[in-house]
């Protein structure tokens, strides 16, 4: 049979292969593996952001209905962001320096105020700056200077009534920012 020496030559090496591979998989089974999957930027900016934590809580307190329906707002609660370690001059030649910054803060839309969800009804949530700004949802507040030494970018937020029935009950949300260089 002439197809013997072919299939010695040819095919019982790969199938020795095959083998090899398979029992390679088997043993790197038993013993564990795994996998990491990453995405990513590196990005130029100008400031390190320091929050106090990434993921910044503020407990808003206790307020009665009555004096949010008499005065139409909550007490004010301030917040910071930080922004250090600040350069003025851009990595990239090609680039301008640094001269100005904005900040947006994100969140759901309600009536140009952030909504919150929980048993609460009848109020949204406020930020303004100390200049008196007023953020809109996903609106960049008016351009700072940028200064090399640290920044404290303070803001206020409180509880403003959206036109809705009031009621008294729990309420949260979230919120992300972003700062945008220029």
């Amino acid at each position: 049979m002439f197809w013997k020496p072919l299939f010695l030559r040819y095919a019982a090496p790969f199938l020795v292969l095959c083998s090899a591979l398979s029992m390679t998989k088997t043993f790197a089974n038993a013993e564990g593996f795994g996998r990491l999957n990453m995405t990513g930027s590196i990005v130029e900016t100008p400031c390190a952001i320091d929050v106090g934590d990434r993921d910044q809580t503020l407990y808003m307190g206790n307020h009665p209905i009555s004096k949010i329906i008499r005065e139409g707002q909550g007490p004010k609660k301030e917040f910071s962001i930080r922004l250090y370690g600040c350069t003025l001059t851009s990595l990239d030649p090609s680039k301008s320096d640094w001269k100005k910054f904005k900040v947006m803060f994100d969140g759901e839309n309600d009536k140009g105020h952030f909504k919150t969800s929980g048993t609460a009804s009848g109020v949204s949530v406020r930020i303004s700056d100390l200049i008196g700004n007023v953020a809109t949802p996903g609106v960049h507040l008016p351009e700072g200077d940028l200064m090399v030494e640290n920044m404290h970018l303070k803001y206020t937020l409180n509880l403003v009534g959206n036109q809705e029935i009031l009621q008294a009950g729990d309420h949260q949300l979230t919120i992300r920012f972003r700062i945008d260089y220029n």
